[in-house]
């Protein structure tokens, strides 16, 4: 389960794009260069909230010209409106000005998809645009939908009721939005947070998303997740957020109707009693989460990387465990 996000950023984000530039309507038509960019998904048919695992291609023909910038790769998700959903704007790896004639270029990403009141089929579109947005977008090879938005493929949200459904108990305060980005919501838990599932009987995965502050602590975080009778643990020694595809087992989550996945820090902190404090604010704050979400391992597909991780037995809070990373 994803922690809930205004359905009005959908919105605010077809504003956004309809006005990235006012020559935009005025383009005049222009030499396509030879590059064509191409999406697969882990699953075509997925649930609100859930995660997507995302493969990329650029496919730079022999005839290509070299781009004389580092272009972004700008990622839409649109409904049967035209309306843009959700985007998964990034930098392609590696950047366009070290792409070569006659390579292909493939990455893959996670991306979580919001909640929105909308299931059905969601056209998704590819390009290249200019940061910090000065200049055009790039013509490039494929079918373009208007202002060089090129159709890779198409996907079905289905209802988040498709989900594992996730209930959030003890540990966790009221979620909040980011200050940089009022569209992306987050939640900190105390030292110890807790929520359950109904038990799939299937291997699961456990998605988490989340940081910390970490030099409001005397020593370097540790998170310790445990779900059923597994567990890993993870130094949180960057400030910055991370992702973990946890992998869990079906007989770890035992026997019980319901499974409870616990996030436990080895240390919290308040930010008002902090010397000198970091602010007014007296709650017990452990681990700020951006996602957290729980699913079966057959629809998930495989998995690769270095956020991977095989669950090992639980441990407790901020002490070793036996997780394997994949």
């Amino acid at each position: 389960m994803t922690l809930r996000r205004p359905w009005v950023a959908a919105v605010s984000l077809a504003f956004m794009a309809a006005s990235l530039s006012p020559a935009c309507s005025r383009r005049q038509p222009a030499e396509v260069n030879p590059i064509s960019p191409s999406f697969a998904v882990n699953r075509e048919r997925a649930p609100l909230g859930s995660a997507l695992e995302i493969s990329y291609t650029w496919t730079v023909e022999p005839e290509a010209k070299p781009l004389g910038q580092d272009y972004r790769a700008f990622v839409q998700f649109r409904d049967n409106h035209g309306v843009i959903l959700f985007q998964d704007d990034h930098m392609p790896v590696p950047p366009p000005t070290q792409w070569e004639p006659g390579k292909s270029y493939t990455y893959k990403r996670t991306k979580f998809i919001p909640i929105y009141p909308y299931v059905g089929e969601v056209e998704v579109r590819m390009g290249l645009y200019p940061h910090p947005g000065r200049g055009e977008r790039p013509a490039l090879k494929g079918d373009d939908r208007g202002l060089r938005e090129y159709l890779v493929g198409k996907m079905e949200l289905l209802p988040q009721t498709e989900n594992i459904f996730l209930v959030y108990k003890d540990g966790w305060h009221n979620p909040e939005t980011h200050p940089e980005d009022p569209s992306v919501e987050r939640t900190w838990t105390k030292k110890e947070a807790l929520v359950s599932f109904k038990n799939p009987r299937k291997d699961v995965v456990v998605y988490l998303e989340a940081d910390t502050c970490v030099t409001c602590y005397k020593q370097t975080p540790v998170l310790s997740l445990s779900v059923g009778k597994a567990g890993v643990t993870i130094p949180v020694e960057r400030p910055e957020v991370f992702l973990k595809k946890i992998r869990v087992k079906a007989d770890e989550l035992g026997s019980d109707e319901w499974v409870d996945l616990r996030l436990a820090m080895n240390q919290s902190f308040i930010p008002k009693l902090m010397s000198p404090p970091l602010n007014d604010d007296d709650r017990e704050l452990g681990l700020l989460v951006y996602h957290l979400y729980v699913g079966e391992a057959d629809r998930v597909g495989a998995l690769e990387g270095p956020g991977v991780i095989e669950a090992g037995p639980a441990a407790k809070a901020g002490s070793p465990t036996a997780a394997k990373k994949s």
